[in-house]
């Protein structure tokens, strides 16, 4: 009786249709890679969110590039993203990202997520400077705070052009014209970054009503915080009632 088996041209033709085989499936499993690494990367992302807003909530601002002052205190680990690279906090911004496939920080394939919330207008507060009683400028200028979400990019506010920056800002008090009531020459951004000062215009009393009155960012001011390139717009058309500050 004799023995048979596979020829090499059978050999050769199981080889190759194997060959095509892998070969269509390999762009699937690329695909299915690529998708994995990128959910795996979310997914540590939020977790790094939430520890940076528990920080945040009990020690103040954070403050560092990567995520080194939240391990062992808020993170078991300091983790390292799919591609091998450290998650980047941008804390000007209130980002927190991986770099994504291409290794570069700040590019398109950036995978993000905020830590903070949006840029916006939280409060208006008015400060009797001279502790008079009423919204004057007797002997010391009394003066607005603006406190904003996030910090702003210094140049988005035009400071070095006085009287240009009323065009960034509404009030409700029709009474008075918001960009002669304010001396808007010394709108100052002060050094935390969040908070803007501007003083009211020389000789004026009762220049709006604390507690009634509202002001607000206007649509398409300018005002953006910090983030590479143009930034992120401040929301806009959101009414804060100005309040006294105690």
């Amino acid at each position: 009786m004799r023995k048979t088996g596979f020829t090499l041209i059978e050999l050769l033709v199981v080889i190759t249709i194997i060959a095509i085989l892998v070969g269509a499936a390999l762009p699937y499993v690329q695909g299915y890679v690529a998708e994995s690494r990128i959910s795996k990367a979310k997914s540590d992302l939020e977790e790094i969110k939430r520890a940076l807003a528990i920080y945040e909530t009990r020690e103040g601002s954070y403050n560092a590039k990567d995520v080194s002052l939240l391990t062992g205190r808020y993170l078991n680990s300091a983790p390292i993203d799919p591609w091998g690279k450290p998650f980047v906090v941008a804390t000007g911004t209130g980002i927190v990202f991986s770099s994504g496939p291409d290794r570069i920080d700040y590019t398109p394939d950036d995978i993000v997520t905020n830590y903070q919330p949006p840029l916006a207008l939280v409060s208006v507060k008015w400060v009797d400077a001279n502790q008079s009683g009423a919204v004057d400028t007797q002997n010391v200028h009394d003066y607005l705070q603006l406190n904003f979400s996030r910090k702003i990019a210094t140049l988005s506010l035009a400071i070095t052009a006085p009287g240009a920056a009323h065009t960034y800002f509404g009030w409700s008090n029709g009474d008075n014209a918001i960009g002669t009531s304010l001396d808007w020459a010394n709108l100052k951004l002060d050094s935390s970054g969040n908070l803007i000062t501007i003083p009211l215009s020389n000789g004026l009393t009762d220049v709006f009503g604390p507690g009634s009155d509202t002001f607000w960012v206007n649509d398409g001011s300018g005002i953006r915080d910090l983030a590479s390139g143009t930034g992120n717009m401040c929301i806009a058309s959101q009414p804060m009632t100005i309040q006294s500050a105690r």
